[in-house]
């Protein structure tokens, strides 16, 4: 039998399993080989290798769409290609075992090293497809229950789609909005280039948003237990508590009829509600939750789940758009509960009787998707470091956190009348704390209705009035994990559910992709599109064609064409290509915005492949103030050389000398680079 895997650390658990012995790009025990792909072993043509035309680009020569996608090794993976080949071609007509990541880039590795063998037979080919981290007992359990590898024929069907797919807008559109424009390309995508519209977007929003004035009469009111309730009065036009005018008559009647007055009457509604925990983690959520306590950026965080997966084995497999467990996880589920229940105080405000069949909440196979929720595994090893351990603790309170039972309350609304005016709250009498306890932190928004523990309406008694004068406010701009909530659930033009922008697995390079072209920057994790972004988009949008790359909602629409009809969705995407190609009559010139003005010259400075120079290098007598992008080993950003060209210090960089580290900050004198080193 041959495995076939994806990463080196993946076949040595396989070959520690099965008691194989190493050899130069493989493992052998017995009949059975061990190899893997270390990743993509292939990658598609340039345009360039179907054709030496292409290597110049050129309007003329787009739109670009081989009649057949054809592979070569990468240059990288080379030598172990050559080795996964030629085991490849021996062991055709054997036994197989594919155990590349399970999940479409996964699937998408193995069926390409397939077809570059020239297999189409795989009759005798299993899919090896388990979410556990590889211990013993789980290679084994997973071997055993391998399923046909044609079983798996969709998903490959989607990968090809995809890849190829995007392929077509990435090559040729970005050739199209490239030509004629100053280095560096501009990178075109087809679910990259969505993300960026929606992040101008929310920018334009917050940019050219009016806010308006508006007053709200408050009424505070005292229970009788030295408890105080704030309630607001009603506009009797929307029957709610609403903003009034700056000029309002009937706040300002209210604010002198109400004062000291006993309240007439009080209608109360009551309900009770109950709120479950929330569900376990997928990828994403690990991501947002990482972010929002740690500060760290998706990239690192799924580098961080993969170690804890691959390396400690304290952790299921992180690349899961899931968010439950399947039907037949429940005794996984208990087993990794008794395991690691002593460790942590947390599990003992946990009802283990949730953990059953029937809490469709944990375990739930009809919404499954790939692999299971996030799960620890095992306890994280003592050599974990701090930030292993900082992502671990999030995965680990979410699952002991979703067998907490609901926090209940009595949902009650209130209404004091006087006279003809209203003053309405809702409050929460507390039933059953549930996941709430002592453990439970949520840094949400506060709520709006406080919570009381018993409240007697009939003994409250107005204490003062107070007119609150407000303004309506924009939406937040998005940060790295509010962005990657909306990638997950994105709202368009209509009503009706949108796919996610991507998947769980490539969200994280997505946004990387978008900071590394210089689209996006992160300013005190506000997220903006800089100039560079704005003129592609605009432009874009400029097309009847490509502006569709900028839409949300047919980029989603095209995420679901591709899970449902594979074949369908590349025909479309060729023809959107050409059709774009057909249609574009203008050449925009991009006019990159300088980072700031020299100091010695007063000229514009701009920045460069090697780093910041002065627009006045030309003159006579010329400037000579460069900047480098790097200094002692310290990366310098256009942020960092506008802060020095105004005269102020850079933030604190982490620099390499002769004599070591050494961290130092950074100012201009003269136009020379001085170190402020740290006391």
């Amino acid at each position: 039998m041959l495995i076939l895997t994806e990463k080196p650390s993946v076949a040595k658990d396989f070959a520690v399993a099965l008691g194989a012995s190493g050899r130069k790009g493989y493992y052998t025990a017995g009949d059975t080989v061990i190899t893997c792909c270390i990743g993509h072993l292939f990658e598609l043509y340039d345009p360039e290798d179907y054709d030496p035309y292409y290597k110049k680009w050129s309007v003329k020569s787009l739109p670009i769409v081989p009649a057949q996608f054809l592979y070569q090794m990468n240059d990288t993976t080379k030598a172990q290609a050559v080795i996964v080949m030629d085991l490849l071609k021996q062991h055709k007509n054997d036994d197989v075992l594919v155990a590349t990541d399970a999940g479409r880039e996964g699937e998408l590795i193995a069926r390409i090293a397939l077809q570059e063998a020239g297999i189409t037979d795989i009759s005798r080919f299993r899919r090896f497809w388990v979410s556990e981290a590889l211990t013993h007992d789980v290679i084994l359990s997973g071997i055993a229950s391998a399923k046909p590898l044609s079983g798996y024929d969709l998903l490959s069907a989607q990968g090809f789609a995809r890849q190829q797919a995007d392929w077509l807008v990435g090559i040729n559109v970005t050739r199209l909005m490239s030509i004629g424009n100053p280095p560096p390309p501009f990178s075109v995508g087809r679910v990259q280039t969505a993300v960026l519209s929606c992040v101008a977007s929310r920018n334009d929003e917050i940019k050219n948003f009016v806010p308006v004035s508006f007053k709200e009469l408050e009424a505070t009111i005292e229970t009788g237990k030295k408890d105080f309730l704030k309630a607001l009065l009603e506009n009797p036009k929307t029957g709610k508590p609403s903003f009034f005018a700056d000029d309002e008559p009937y706040l300002n009647a209210a604010f002198v009829n109400c004062a000291d007055k006993p309240f007439d009457s009080v209608d109360v509604e009551s309900k009770e509600k109950r709120e479950k925990p929330e569900k376990l983690l997928n990828i994403t959520g690990l991501q947002k939750a990482a972010f929002k306590q740690f500060g760290y950026k998706p990239e690192k965080t799924l580098a961080i789940a993969q170690s804890l997966y691959e390396t400690h084995k304290c952790l299921s497999y992180p690349r899961t758009p899931s968010r439950v467990m399947g039907d037949n996880n429940v005794d996984l589920f208990l087993e990794k509960f008794n395991l690691l229940k002593d460790m942590f105080p947390v599990s003992s405000c946990c009802d283990v009787s949730l953990i059953n069949i029937n809490n469709k909440h944990i375990f739930n196979s009809a919404i499954l998707e790939d692999h299971h929720a996030l799960i620890p595994l095992a306890m994280v090893p003592e050599s974990a470091t701090d930030e292993e351990r900082n992502v671990y603790s999030i995965v680990q309170r979410s699952f002991f956190t979703v067998c907490m039972p609901d926090y209940v309350y009595n949902q009650k609304s209130l209404r004091f009348h006087i006279g003809l005016y209203t003053f309405t709250v809702k409050i929460r009498e507390v039933l059953q704390i549930g996941f709430k306890n002592k453990f439970y932190a949520d840094d949400s928004p506060s709520n709006d209705e406080p919570e009381i523990q018993s409240f007697d309406e009939k003994i409250c008694t107005i204490d003062g009035l107070k007119v609150l004068e407000k303004t309506t406010q924009p939406k937040k701009e998005f940060a790295l994990d509010t962005l990657l909530a909306f990638m997950e659930h994105p709202r368009g033009d209509g009503e009706g559910h949108l796919a996610g922008l991507g998947t769980p697995a490539t969200r994280a390079d997505i946004l990387k992709t978008l900071f590394s072209r210089e689209y996006l920057v992160d300013t005190k994790k506000k997220l903006y599109v800089t100039e560079r972004g704005k003129f592609l988009l605009s432009h874009l949008n400029d097309n009847e064609f490509l502006k569709k790359l900028c839409d949300v909602n047919t980029t989603t629409e095209w995420e679901e064409r591709l899970s449902a009809d594979p074949q369908a969705f590349y025909l479309e995407i060729s023809d959107f290509v050409r059709s774009s190609i057909a249609s574009f009559a203008s050449r925009p010139v991009f006019q990159k915005p300088p980072v700031g003005t020299c100091p010695l010259c007063g000229k514009p400075v701009f920045q460069n492949k090697a780093g910041f120079g002065c627009s006045g290098y030309k003159d006579t007598p010329k400037c000579s103030l460069f900047i480098s992008k790097s200094i002692a080993g310290a990366s310098v950003s256009a942020a960092d050389v506008s802060l020095l060209l105004l005269g102020q210090k850079t933030p604190i960089k982490h620099c390499t000398g002769k004599k070591g580290k050494f961290d130092t900050s950074f100012t201009l004198e003269g136009g020379k680079i001085v170190f402020n080193f740290k006391k």
